[in-house]
């Protein structure tokens, strides 16, 4: 009994004591830690380097430090992409303090050269579209003439036109004499006219946006597919809107597919990522719903529609569903007035408000409501915000009933 005890206690010195640190007792050599052959040879030794060959702590730490040191350079790009989604702040200055220096460093070694590559080979090289937000000259509005949207001059609070007085809005020739200035000439935008597809020549129907145009964007590929007549391109990316053009540009990215597909229908669906701070082109920094932070997004949804415009193409800007937050649905209400008030003076948008479709019978927000045949459906995912397939399947089929309409596709 005393000899089991005695290997026993050796056993565990030996597990948790290395042998740098304590030789081994010549009393309990051979116990708990080899055994012997029958012609007396011992059959193992203790690997050299201490008990159980351990590797001292201080070297695992600084191989796990080195391991992950080198992975941040390899991936250092993303990592400041992933830092600049976030709001801005200081959370968000202090990431980009953090990793902006260490790309700088991958870089100047050629460290980000591998992920480049593996994007490359893999199809998911990001274009370079840069931050500016370019938008065409604004069209007047039937109505006045007026440019919908446009901004008012930064060194004129007033509204009044550069170079005018500012008291009634006579502007001078540089002679000394006032000349009155010329009214504006009213731009009259005809509406836009759908041809009537056939399977020869399918309508060519691009829809797309930020993450909410998924699963609603899926919904229509398929139907708009069953009608034969309809030949529709998918493209929507996530975590994306007008907002932040520093982390995906959709301006720029709009005014390059348009001229690559040249679109006959767009449907398109932002604003569940837009209500973060915006910068706008000052450097000044504005939360969401205040007097500049409206002024400025307004600029560019009015831009984006501008963007947006061609002769025989009829544009659907889809609004922003009611959502289970109450605060997070008030934000998009907000947004939906902007699209809406836009769109009213733009003959070529058809702004379709989805608060109804989504709300139930109190006009607050319900998950399970009629989906496409009639039968109460969870029309919402786990979030709260984004839609359900059956969801996706009853905008969709609304949205195809319209262009349908406009386009005079029957059967």
């Amino acid at each position: 009994m005393r000899a089991t005890e005695s290997g026993t206690l050796a056993s565990m010195a030996t597990t948790f004591e290395p042998s740098a640190t304590r030789p081994p007792d010549p009393d309990h050599r051979g116990r708990g830690t080899s055994r012997s052959t029958g012609d007396g040879a011992p059959a193992s030794a203790p690997p050299p380097g201490g008990a159980g060959g351990s590797i001292p702590a201080g070297k695992v730490l600084a191989v796990a430090l080195i391991g992950l040191l080198l992975g941040a350079l390899l991936n250092a790009d993303s990592l400041v992409e992933q830092a600049e989604r976030k709001p801005f702040g200081w959370p968000r200055d202090v990431s980009l303090a953090i990793w902006e220096p260490l790309a700088t460093v991958s870089h100047a070694l050629a460290l980000d050269r591998p992920r480049i590559w593996l994007d490359d080979a893999l199809g998911r090289a990001d274009d370079d579209l840069g931050t500016e937000l370019v938008f065409p000259p604004a069209t007047g509005s039937p109505a006045t003439g007026t440019a919908p949207g446009a901004a008012t001059d930064a060194a004129s609070p007033t509204g009044t036109a550069p170079g005018s007085d500012g008291e009634g809005g006579a502007a001078t020739d540089g002679s000394g004499a006032d000349d009155p200035a010329p009214a504006p000439t009213p731009t009259t935008v005809p509406a836009p006219e759908l041809r009537t597809p056939s399977a020869a020549e399918p309508l060519r129907l691009w829809v797309g946006g930020d993450s909410m145009s998924q699963v609603f964007g899926e919904s229509l590929v398929r139907v708009a597919a069953d009608t034969g007549v309809v030949e529709t391109t998918l493209d929507y990316r996530i975590s994306t809107g007008l907002t932040r053009p520093d982390y995906f540009n959709w301006p720029a990215h709009l005014a390059t597919e348009l001229e690559r597909l040249d679109p006959e229908a767009v449907v398109i669906m932002f604003g569940a990522n837009d209500a973060q701070g915006i910068v706008t082109a000052a450097g000044d920094v504005h939360q969401p719903l205040e007097a500049g932070w409206i002024a400025e997004y307004r600029r560019r949804v009015a831009g984006t529609m501008d963007l947006l415009r061609d002769d025989d193409r009829v544009v659907w800007w889809v609004g922003q569903p009611i959502m289970r937050s109450g605060g997070f649905s008030e934000r998009m209400a907000g947004l939906n007035r902007i699209y809406a008030e836009e769109a009213a003076t733009r003959p070529w948008i058809r702004f379709v408000d989805t608060f109804p479709m989504f709300s139930g019978p109190s006009g607050g927000y319900e998950a399970f409501l009629p989906g496409v045949d009639g039968t109460v459906q969870d029309l919402r995912q786990g979030d709260g915000i984004h839609l359900s397939r059956a969801g996706g399947d009853l905008l969709a089929e609304a949205v195809l009933d319209d262009v349908e309409t406009e386009a005079g596709i029957t059967g």
